[in-house]
Order: C-alpha cells, then sequence, then structure tokens
C-alpha cells in the first residue's frame, strides 16, 4: 500500500509506525449517481471524527492523519472535493489512493449505474494499478465486479441480490453469509449500513486494535462479525417458470408442518426424485429438501418475533419434534440460536431498558 510517509510499514497485514512519526493515508469516495447519500458521507464522517476526537479521548495524536476526498466524475474529467470543503480540483494520472471506497447505490439502479459508470470502472482498475486498496459497500460490489479485480477471489454484498451477483458475476466466490470478506488489498462488506462496523473493521486494519477499540466506543459501534443470516430474510423462489416445481413448493408451504418426504414430493410431481431434485435446484438454487428446511426456519422465526410461544412451541409448530435438530438447524441458516433470536428480534426486545 502506498503511503506519503515512507515511515510506515506492513509486516504482515500489520501496520508499524516507525519513529513515532505522524504519516498521512488518502482516502477518495466515490460519490457517483445513485450512490446511496449515507455511505458517502457516512464513511467520510466516521474518520474525520477519529482525528477530531482520538486525541481527546486517549491523550495523544493519532499516528495517521487522513486525508479525505469525495470523488466525482464528469465527462471523463476526475473531480476530487475534501471533505467538508467545497472547494475541487481536477484528479490527474498522477494521483493515487491509498483506499478508494465505492459506496453502495440504490439497488433498483444496479444495471444503469454498471451500463453509465464505464469510466468509473476503468478508473478503479487504473487505482489498483497503483497499489490503491479497494472497498465496497453493500450493491457497490457490483461496480467493483465490473472491473474483473475480484475474478478468482471472494466477495460478499448484499444478502437480497447474492443471486443476481452470482449470475453476472460467476468467477467471483460468493460468502453472502460474512458481513465483510477481506482479501488482502480488496475489501467487501454486505448490507447499506453495515459500514459503520466496515469502517471500523479498515480502522483496525490501518491504525490498529486499540484505536479501533477506542473509536468504537466513542462512536458507539459495535465490532461485531455477526453474520449476515442473522438479518436475512429467506426469499421463496418462485422466479422460475417451471411449472410443476411451483405446484411442489406450494404442496411444500402448505404442509411444511407435517413430514413430507423427496418420494412424495416426486409423486405430486409426476417425476423420478432424481429428476425432481436436479429440476427443483435448478429452479430454485435449492434442493427440495434444503428449500423445506429454510421455509420452516423462516417461519420460525416470524413465531419467535411476534408471538409468545416457548422455544419447543415453535419447533414443533414448524414440523420438528428433534430441538436438538431444530437448534442445529436454525443456527445454521440465521448464524444465532433461536433463543439468542428471540431476545434479539421477539416482541419487548426493542423496549427501552
Amino acid at each position: 500500500m502506498r503511503l506519503i510517509m515512507p515511515n510506515l510499514c506492513n509486516l504482515q497485514g500489520n501496520w508499524i509506525i516507525t519513529h513515532h512519526r505522524r504519516c498521512f493515508m488518502k482516502i477518495g469516495i466515490l460519490n457517483y449517481t445513485y450512490a446511496v447519500p449515507t455511505s458517502v458521507s457516512g464513511p467520510a464522517d466516521i474518520f474525520a471524527a477519529l482525528m477530531r476526537t482520538y486525541p481527546v479521548v486517549s491523550g495523544k495524536a493519532l499516528d495517521i492523519d487522513f486525508e479525505i476526498d469525495l470523488i466525482t466524475e464528469e465527462k471523463g474529467v476526475f473531480w476530487r472535493k475534501p471533505f467538508s470543503e467545497n472547494t475541487q480540483q481536477k484528479i490527474t494520472k498522477k494521483d493515487v489512493y491509498d483506499l478508494v471506497i465505492i459506496p453502495a447505490m440504490f439497488s433498483t439502479k444496479i444495471e444503469e449505474v454498471l451500463q453509465k459508470e464505464a469510466r468509473i470502472i476503468e478508473w478503479l482498475k487504473e487505482q489498483y494499478k497503483g497499489n490503491t486498496e479497494l472497498a465496497s459497500i453493500c450493491v457497490g460490489s457490483f461496480l467493483l465486479a465490473a472491473t474483473g479485480l475480484l475474478n478468482g477471489k471472494k466477495a460478499t454484498t448484499n444478502w437480497m441480490f447474492a443471486d443476481l451477483f452470482r449470475k453476472k458475476y460467476p468467477q467471483v466466490t460468493v460468502e453472502d453469509d460474512k458481513i465483510i470478506v477481506d482479501q488482502g488489498s480488496i475489501y467487501t462488506c454486505g448490507g447499506a449500513f453495515s459500514f459503520t462496523t466496515f469502517m471500523i473493521y479498515l480502522i483496525e486494519k490501518f491504525c490498529g486494535h486499540e484505536v479501533a477499540i477506542t473509536a468504537s466506543k466513542i462512536l458507539m459501534i459495535n465490532m461485531h462479525q455477526q453474520p449476515q443470516t442473522s438479518f436475512s430474510i429467506f426469499q421463496f423462489q418462485k422466479g422460475h417458470a417451471d411449472d410443476a416445481i411451483a405446484v411442489v413448493q406450494q404442496y411444500m408451504e402448505k404442509n411444511y408442518t407435517k413430514t413430507i418426504t423427496v418420494k412424495e414430493m416426486a409423486g405430486i410431481s409426476n417425476m423420478s426424485p432424481r429428476n425432481l431434485i436436479r429440476r427443483f435446484e435448478q429452479a430454485t438454487s435449492n434442493t427440495p429438501l434444503e428449500y423445506l428446511q429454510r421455509f420452516r426456519i423462516e417461519n420460525a422465526k416470524k413465531m419467535l418475533e411476534n408471538k409468545s410461544y416457548g422455544i419447543e412451541q415453535v419447533a414443533m409448530k414448524c414440523g420438528y419434534e428433534d430441538m436438538s435438530f431444530f437448534r442445529k438447524v436454525f443456527k445454521r441458516h440465521v448464524g444465532m440460536t433461536p433463543r439468542e433470536y428471540k431476545d434479539k428480534y421477539g416482541r419487548g426486545s426493542l423496549k427501552m431498558k
């Protein structure tokens, strides 16, 4: 990673400040058309707040000064506007950032952004060649993936758009159960408002654990690695044209509290079990039993959120007689136990305490 001052060295991912001298890190935040405003200004606010408040709280200077620019593109010309200032300057080919943040975009505008922002895609590739590190927020990952720089790498994006991402960028391994994926010099995070936790993660990466802990306390942002599965809502994959599979889905959804076998589902669809599994997975990206489990767990989540049922009652009402198996399946799909989920999202969980 290129920094202006030569006294910052990277030893196996740990940034070490030598001679206690102050260094400067150039951060660029793209502000393209249809970028979500909070994921443009929010990251800038977090880094700026750290510079203001860390010396007050810790009694010592921050070893790195962040130079934060908001970056726009107009007719092939790139402009930078220092954060909290009104003046802007042209960006030349010699201007290379240490970190460029790609904000989330409005999800209804993904295709339009990818078509419109060809110059930004090329600029990101050029910056990366100059050792710039790249970080995308939420569906900003689509813009990052369009550069080809994620090919052969792992990435995350918002769980709602993970399937679309997989179709568009099959050479990228999508880990949509994770909120943050770190590939060394390329970082992705899952949700638009998870950028707060993401910035704390990057602060730890560049400034060290002690500074990140202090930033977390100052800004009251949790440092956590809770998976996206704890926030996701199962999408009942109906956007396919296989009518026979749609009939099976309807049958499962109507009878999910009962024991349903693949043989039974195959009989309903007039297919062999093997053919049913193949066509069902092709249509929904899940096997029939995976779909049934996910449908059951989604209903269990709704009961835990809205009803006063106990955990065992919920399990029974969703077709699980074995409590141990229910807990295991629930945690695999949700990332937390049924009790933890009820405590977090159940009625009364959001009341002031």
